[in-house]
């Protein structure tokens, strides 16, 4: 079996993302890395290559002005990423997604053991979304709490909704085995001083209208963060290769602990979405970029691989 990890990136200096980290946090359980390093304003593309990799394999990219709207510009550099792809799984992350290192041996597992599976085209993970800094995650509540970032390397199967997740060309959805591991996402979590950059221009990704992208441009901080509610605390440890940017904490956002007490219609909603998730598999209400079609034995339970399939 072998594995491809893929994604692309643009301006990943100026925008304080960490790419590397994320690139880096797959790396053990990848026979190859495809980064697509689209044309940058700072030395995003002399990162990529710093890294000492023969696994690292880099395609440069122009950028395409005419593709702004609608989230085509992130299909179209994912799309050519994973169509670049040689391994018999792709193991897709974006520019703010790490993999904690606890989780590569159950994910290489469940691949290993659905590999010969033709019912399965892929696999979803669960999401944790920092917000405002390290401490404080967001996990559902209106956000993704789990997406497709594992697909079988067919040529049909293209990115969808702006890169969120995947689908077949056709627009069916795949069917995927739920896997009891998640992403850690940093889009939310960076330097205040570079935040607002970060929204205008991927603002500018999926939006011509001039006008709304200027109300953009006007908004302060605290408009710029106004998903600040409902925050979770996070005591369990990051992933080791962002060590290094958890000792960066004066220019991130200060959170009010007041904001942590969950609102009761929060309380009643989650209650019973959790209820319905134990019942019958899935939260109510809950939209999915997939068909569930099984789930991999629990983290808390994996000890090594099997041999069995579904």
């Amino acid at each position: 079996m072998k594995v491809s990890g893929f994604t692309f990136i643009r301006n990943g200096v100026k925008l304080d993302y960490p790419f590397i980290e994320s690139i880096r946090s797959i790396m053990p359980i990848v026979d190859e890395f495809i980064v697509v390093v689209v044309e940058s304003e700072d030395d995003t593309l002399a990162k990529v290559k710093s890294i000492k990799s023969k696994k690292i394999k880099v395609i440069e990219e122009k950028w395409r002005e005419d593709l702004k709207g609608g989230g085509k510009l992130l299909e179209y550099y994912t799309d050519i990423a994973k169509d670049n792809c040689k391994g018999d799984w792709c193991f897709y992350l974006q520019g703010d997604e790490v993999i904690h290192e606890k989780y590569l041996e159950y994910i290489r597992c469940a691949l290993i053991e659905y590999k010969d599976n033709p019912k399965v085209e892929g696999f979803a993970l669960k999401f944790k979304h920092f917000y405002g800094n390290y401490d404080l995650y967001h996990e559902g509540e209106g956000w993704v709490r789990n997406e497709v970032r594992i697909v079988r390397n067919l040529p049909d199967i293209k990115s969808y909704r702006a890169a969120s997740g995947f689908r077949w060309k056709d627009d069916r959805k795949l069917n995927v085995i739920m896997l009891d591991a998640y992403v850690y996402h940093y889009g939310w979590a960076r330097k205040k001083s570079v935040m607002k950059k970060k929204v205008l221009e991927h603002s500018s990704w999926h939006h011509k209208d001039e006008k709304a992208l200027k109300e953009i441009e006007n908004k302060g901080l605290k408009e710029i963060y106004r998903h600040a509610h409902s925050l979770h605390m996070f005591t369990e440890t990051h992933p080791m290769v962002m060590e290094n940017r958890l000792k960066e904490r004066e220019d991130y956002l200060s959170i009010d602990p007041k904001l942590l007490n969950i609102k009761t219609i929060y309380k009643v909603r989650d209650f019973f979405a959790n209820v319905s998730e134990f019942l019958f598999g899935r939260r109510i209400g809950e939209y999915e970029n997939f068909k569930r079609v099984g789930y991999y034995m629990p983290y808390s339970e994996f000890t090594e691989c099997k041999k069995e399939g579904l």
